[in-house]
């Protein structure tokens, strides 16, 4: 049996079906009353048409006055309106169980548990792609319930941490479950604990995705290092994922392509202007400061709008090496008065990226900035949760990108040309080490998540490398070979410092010391070589103590 879930447009008018035959019936029951020599007054009319509505005996006027033929029409009318909704609510009550029956000889679905963050953009792609989607989400009256229902989905109303609503979606025949509950970090941990302890009824005996979304930097960093689903783990392949983080990746990297092809940028150093909220600024320095090291020993500039009062002394507290890779600023203005900030007059800017809960307000600030008289910008990155909707003009200096779409670009979603390249990047890390060192050293699965990071930025710097070393004349590379390898220090310096690492004598992991935290020209030689040596290899030179050619 095909059943059809009632759209919302039967209910609508049903309603308007309902209403007009209720001011029908009050029509006729004046008329009623009027011919049989009454003057009725409204509440009479009012409470006789409730007793039609319910069923009530109708008042006697006289044998000889009929009632009018209005009465009987709204009379069966109402009748047939109220046994219609009760059939459309039968069959929407119908509809929802065979879909979990249907459900309970499903594999290898997906399992959406809470429509939080991206979850319910994710469910829906799912779909799109012609996938099986169940989804378990406390709020009841969900905006986009009918929606996904509409498309296929199953829906099941409840807490997705209960084991109970878990079973009901599939979620231990499924073959992803991704976790991003609108109860916050902590439900979807909770959630995540009890997938995991559901034992698998596949029946393949294969490893199932378990994703989990959190968004907090420090958070992610905790997890990975120290959460572990004691509970049955072997069934799953559990990944925290972050669509910011992901999102960013790509954000900073073009960014750092834009401003290497400009001479400008390369010599004095980057500046960029910042205007987020406070997550996103964080989690934008501590991208950017890495990574927009293409200046050498010239330092780029961040300018950070909006800040708190205190946000320059807590970074310095958090990230006490920072000054040796960026000078960052925090200017505490109001969003409406960026563009006409007294404290910006006169500066130029190669890049602002800006990000506002609303989409409308990205926008808006957006074009403040591009148009203020105070200071000039080449061009602003507008960073939303999603594509927007509206139609606007084309401005070569305005640059919008989704978080969403951009965060899509990771291995959890099917891309994996960055993964591969940075495992290739490990794995010749390896290959370089003596056989003790690689006896100790981890391979790519078993390495940190932090690490694998690491390779990842280096992955991505190395593109940035090859595009300066491409429009470098052939003249100029010698000392151009020596640039980039400083940058290459001050990238390595900019992951340490925003990591809370600093300098001193002797290294201790622990503490987070250093003793490279240094600029270039004060460290050893032996280290200057190895940045050397690792910048040829990286543009595809033959390396040669210090001289170097192609191969």
């Amino acid at each position: 049996m095909n059943t059809q879930r009632p759209k919302p447009i039967i209910w609508l008018l049903l309603g308007l079906a309902g209403g007009l035959l209720l001011a029908l019936a009050i029509y006729g029951w004046r008329e009623t009353l009027t011919k049989a020599g009454v003057e009725p007054s409204w509440s009479v009319v009012l409470e006789q048409t409730v007793g039609l509505a319910s069923g009530a005996e109708a008042i006697v006027v006289g044998e000889q006055y009929d009632e009018h033929w209005t009465v009987t029409v709204a009379r069966w009318g109402l009748k047939g309106v109220f046994a219609l909704a009760v059939l459309q609510s039968a069959l929407l009550v119908f509809w929802r169980q065979v879909r979990q029956w249907r459900f309970r000889k499903v594999c290898g679905h997906q399992v959406f548990a809470g429509l939080g963050g991206h979850n319910a953009d994710l469910a829906q792609r799912a779909l799109l792609d012609g996938r099986r989607v169940a989804v378990v989400e406390a709020d009841e009256h969900h905006p986009l319930r009918g929606t996904l229902e509409q498309a296929g989905a199953l829906f099941v109303c409840g807490n997705p941490s209960d084991v109970m609503k878990l079973k009901a979606a599939g979620a231990n025949r499924a073959a992803r479950v991704v976790i991003a509950s609108a109860g916050g970090e902590e439900a979807s941990m909770n959630a995540a604990e009890a997938v995991a302890g559901m034992p698998s009824d596949s029946g393949d005996g294969g490893r199932k995705e378990l994703l989990v979304v959190i968004e907090s930097r420090e958070t992610r960093e905790l997890l990975n290092q120290r959460w572990s689903l004691v509970v049955h783990p072997q069934a799953w392949q559990t990944r925290i994922v972050s669509f910011r983080s992901v999102a960013l990746r790509q954000i900073v990297t073009e960014l750092a392509l834009k401003l290497a092809s400009s001479e400008v940028a390369r010599q004095r150093g980057p500046r960029v202007l910042v205007s987020a909220n406070e997550d996103f600024t964080k989690d934008f320095l501590c991208a950017a400061i890495p990574f927009l090291q293409i200046s050498g020993a010239t330092l780029p500039e961040f300018w950070v709008l909006g800040a708190q009062p205190d946000a320059q002394a807590a970074l310095e507290r958090l990230h006490p090496a920072v000054p040796l890779v960026a000078m960052v600023r925090f200017v505490t203005v109001d969003e409406s008065l960026a563009a006409v900030c007294s404290e910006l007059a006169g500066q130029s800017f190669d890049a602002a990226v800006v990000h506002q809960d609303e989409q409308t307000r990205t926008l808006a600030l957006a074009e403040r900035l591009l148009r203020s008289p105070q200071f000039g910008v080449a061009s602003v990155t507008a960073v939303m949760h999603h594509p927007p909707k509206l139609q606007l003009a084309v401005d070569d200096r305005l640059h919008i990108v989704s978080l969403f779409e951009q965060g899509l670009k990771s291995p959890e979603f099917g891309d994996l040309t960055l993964e591969r390249l940075a495992r290739d990047n490990h794995e010749a890390y390896l290959a370089g080490l003596d056989k003790k060192e690689q006896a100790k050293a981890p391979a790519w699965d078993a390495l940190g998540e932090s690490f694998k990071e690491s390779n990842r930025w280096a992955v991505l710097h190395r593109q940035i490398k090859q595009h300066i070393w491409e429009q470098t004349p052939d003249a100029d590379r010698p000392a151009m070979l020596e640039h980039l390898t400083i940058c290459e220090h001050q990238r390595w310096m900019g992951e340490k410092a925003m990591d809370g690492w600093r300098g001193g004598d002797q290294r201790d992991n622990a503490r987070r010391i250093h003793p490279d935290l240094l600029p270039f020209n004060d460290l050893s030689e032996p280290v200057k070589e190895k940045d050397r040596v690792q910048v040829s290899k990286a543009l595809g030179l033959k390396v040669m103590s210090k001289a170097f050619s192609p191969e």
